[in-house]
């Protein structure tokens, strides 16, 4: 009959604890990845130019670009090009997130409406921007009007999405609770309906903010005297391309600061949720 035994675990062998990771770390783990990543496309864009693969007429250095938007911000052409253009998107994404929630609401709330105005929606919403540019010409000319028009064009649909699919989500669980608690259609809508849905709403006006300047850029090529489109349409034609990426910085910074901006207000806005949430 076989006996069991047993082997004894020397006492040199130390039981090996996970090691706890660095707090440091932790915490600025997303800059540390951002700031490695970032030095890396840098290096990358140098050594591309460095090395002749593309030629610096096309494409200017990493310090030549810095160099010309330092040089705009201290001669004032940046800042004056800008002004106008933060202008527009401003008001042309306060215009559309206006409409976009309100339309959101009403499709996303009554069924009904939305099956009736859905082929209408899913036509207009799958429209280029850059074919509509002639018919916004058409009608509003070159002017300001324009440029604000296609800018709320191409904020809206984002948000009214984003409105429509957030409202018309909330879990029906909460609207029968409420309901079986006396509450009228008013309270349900004001105090349970909108509340639930609003996380929702940040994803759609996030990328509208985007959208903004993008939408914004490719107006003011349509003619005008001010705006960063208009200050990247110029230097491209005197072939200053330091100028032409300065002016692609000026945006992308400009695009950074916004992000930011739609961040700190849905973490304001949507601080209630947190301690119900695992993030």
């Amino acid at each position: 009959m076989a006996t069991a035994t047993t082997e004894a675990v020397p006492a040199e062998v130390a039981i090996r604890r996970p090691k706890r990771p660095n707090a440091f770390l932790v915490k600025y783990d997303r800059y540390l990845y951002g700031a490695a990543g970032l030095l890396g496309f840098l290096a990358l864009w140098w050594l591309v130019i460095n090395r002749g693969l593309i030629d610096s007429l096309y494409l200017a250095t990493p310090q030549d670009t810095v160099k010309a938007f330092l040089s705009g911000l201290a001669d004032g052409s940046i800042p004056a090009d800008a002004g106008p253009s933060i202008q527009r998107a401003v008001i042309g994404f306060s215009l559309a997130l206006v409409a976009g929630i309100v339309l959101g609401i009403l499709v996303g709330s009554i069924p009904a409406f939305g099956k009736f105005a859905e082929p209408v929606l899913l036509f207009f919403r799958n429209l280029s921007l850059l074919a509509l540019l002639p018919v916004f010409v058409a009608f509003l000319g070159i002017d300001e009007e324009s440029k604000i028009a296609i800018v709320v064009w191409a904020c809206f649909w984002p948000i009214f999405i984003n409105a429509v699919g957030a409202v018309g989500g909330v879990e029906r669980i909460l609207i029968n609770s409420a309901r079986t608690l006396g509450a009228g259609r008013l309270y349900i809508f004001t105090q349970v309906v909108l509340p639930a849905a609003l996380p929702s709403f940040f994803p759609g006006i996030r990328l509208a903010a985007a959208n903004a300047f993008t939408a914004l850029v490719a107006a003011e090529l349509v003619g005008g005297a001010q705006g960063l489109g208009i200050y990247i349409n110029n230097a491209s034609y005197r072939m200053q391309t330091p100028q032409i990426y300065a002016g692609i910085l000026t945006l992308g910074l400009l695009g950074v600061l916004v992000n930011a901006l739609m961040a700190g207000a849905e973490r304001y806005l949507t601080r209630w949720q947190r301690g119900l949430t695992t993030r």
